[in-house]
């Protein structure tokens, strides 16, 4: 779990300069660089040690802090693509925004209007769910997922809840969502995340052939889409969306979809 957590961290830290120095924004090429002054930034000599000390008793594999697009700390093996769990659902997100706002996706669509059941089938009410509310966890769905690692345990009885009524953290919607993307484009999660993400913004350490689905069809049909990536790739990730979605001047990411707004940390 610390694993997961702290390369979360090295992403989230990919913040804005701060403090008496003022150095242009940096876009990472194929390799990041280093920040010329951290004290500058206000990451002394000491706090960095405090923090490199107290990182190295924590089961993690890496950390990156990014300040204006240029590394100020790093630690651990930053090449090494960890499995990803949770993080599959933000980039998914990522993904989903230019299909948004396209139309190719509509978040208004329920799961009847798209056609999509599963095992054993789902209710009338169920298929009632729209893909906002796959994407939001309030669909009412409480279908076996085809992976554990959520919160269905504290489900409320299947068909006791109206879509849309209800928050529960649950792998059945995050892999529905993923099935919806794939369903209305037409293009496999990881193909849209190799080409949409990873080779406009240089992920330098994404290998296509490692990211493969995984979950028991037996249960559900809907695979999970986990990630393998490294800390310095999910920092150039945070980076992408603290600068609204653009990368070098060029559009990545949608800015804002109307009340659909991208995250702006």
């Amino acid at each position: 779990m610390r694993r997961r957590i702290l390369l979360g961290v090295a992403a989230a830290c990919a913040a804005r300069g701060i403090g008496a120095t003022r150095i242009a924004p940096a876009v990472p090429g194929e390799q990041w660089d280093r920040h010329p002054d951290p004290a500058g930034v206000g990451f002394t000599a000491e706090r960095l040690q405090t923090l490199r000390d107290f990182v190295a008793k924590l089961d993690t594999t890496a950390v990156q802090i990014v300040v204006g697009g240029r590394i100020v700390f790093d630690y651990g093996d930053t090449a090494y693509a960890s499995y990803l769990y949770s993080a599959r659902k933000s980039v998914l997100a990522m993904l989903y925004g230019r299909h948004v706002q396209n139309g190719t996706i509509r978040l208004s669509d329920t799961l009847a209007n798209l056609g999509m059941d599963d095992v054993a089938g789902l209710s009338e009410l169920e298929k009632s769910a729209t893909v906002e509310h796959l994407l939001t966890q309030r669909s009412g769905v409480y279908h076996p997922a085809s992976n554990t690692g959520d919160d269905t345990a504290f489900a409320p009885p299947r068909g006791s809840v109206t879509p849309g009524t209800f928050h529960l953290y649950n792998n059945w919607d995050f892999n529905a969502a993923g099935g919806v993307f794939e369903l209305t484009t037409g293009i496999d999660i990881y193909d849209a995340f190799a080409a949409d993400i990873a080779g406009p913004i240089g992920l330098q350490d994404f290998d296509r052939k490692r990211q493969i689905k995984t979950g028991d069809t037996d249960k559900s049909r809907y695979l999970a889409y986990h990630l393998h990536l490294s800390t310095r790739d999910m920092a150039r990730l945070g980076l992408l969306m603290l600068r609204g979605g653009e990368w070098a001047g060029r559009r990545i990411l949608p800015l804002h979809l109307g009340r659909h707004r991208l995250p702006a940390l």
